[in-house]
């Protein structure tokens, strides 16, 4: 079944294991899942990461972009809220609806600078820098010391 988050086509396969959803090429294993259920929930978790980031990022960065590295955002999480709640007696009565907290995880961060660094190698970080609320310099800090985090277990 495909549904569309504004103009993002979504496909939900029902398999054995439960859903299998695509997006272009990120594919998320959810087990336990509905259609409706899923559905629904990614549509509040997008609004509610849209909303955040439409009052950072306002007038620079395109509603398309805005929209899509939203989507992206949203549909790790939830893979991982739901891979959580279905492997993990302790998660198990967890709400798959997207965390505040989360706004500030390093893998947010992440999601975003990839994001626009695959788009716009030369000129990502203004944009990264908007839509985190923080500084060009700042940005390109924080993405130094994460190298070197990861290059720690090289």
């Amino acid at each position: 079944m495909f549904f569309y988050i504004e103009t993002m086509k979504i496909d939900l396969v029902e398999n054995q294991y439960g859903l299998q959803l695509t997006m272009g090429d990120y594919q998320s294993p959810l087990p336990g899942q509905t259609i409706d259920e899923t559905i629904t929930t990614l549509n509040i978790n997008f609004e509610i990461v849209r909303q955040h980031y439409t009052k950072t990022a306002s007038g620079t960065i395109e509603i398309a972009e805005l929209n899509e590295v939203c989507l992206k955002i949203v549909l790790y999480y939830f893979g991982l809220y739901n891979s959580w709640k279905y492997s993990n007696e302790k998660e198990k009565d967890r709400d798959l609806i997207f965390l505040s907290e989360d706004f500030k995880h390093p893998y947010t961060m992440d999601i975003i600078i990839q994001y626009f660094k695959n788009r716009y190698p030369k000129d990502y970080a203004g944009k990264c820098a908007s839509m985190l609320d923080m500084s060009a310099a700042d940005l390109l800090a924080y993405e130094y010391n994460r190298a070197d985090f990861y290059n720690s277990f090289r």
